[in-house]
């Protein structure tokens, strides 16, 4: 048997082109790159969109309250300004227990 005059071949002796192509302007990356802000951009709008309706919903459904909360107290405003011209008789409670033997 001969003796080896190399040493054996490894992984990092396999010759590839990965490091050459760095070097080189690549258009397609850029063009990539623009694609996936587009669609960036279109979910941020329907984001947008989809906040604002809510936003206006709110702002609609505080509206109707309020007007829901002025007719009320304008209702509770007439009943006790009916109740202040004549006084309602007030109705004795019997304080405590009362036995007869």
């Amino acid at each position: 048997m001969a003796i080896r005059s190399r040493p054996p071949r490894s992984v990092s002796d396999i010759k590839t082109h990965s490091g050459r192509a760095k070097n080189k302007y690549e258009v397609y990356r850029n063009y990539f790159q623009v694609g996936a802000l587009e669609l960036e951009r279109w979910r941020r709008e329907r984001e947008r969109e989809a906040a604002s309706s809510r936003i206006a919903g709110i702002d609609s459904r505080i509206a109707d309250i309020d007007k829901e909360k002025k007719i009320l107290l304008d209702a509770a405003d007439e009943v006790q300004s009916e109740q202040m011209g004549k006084p309602e008789p007030v109705e004795k409670k019997p304080s405590g227990l009362k036995i007869k033997y």
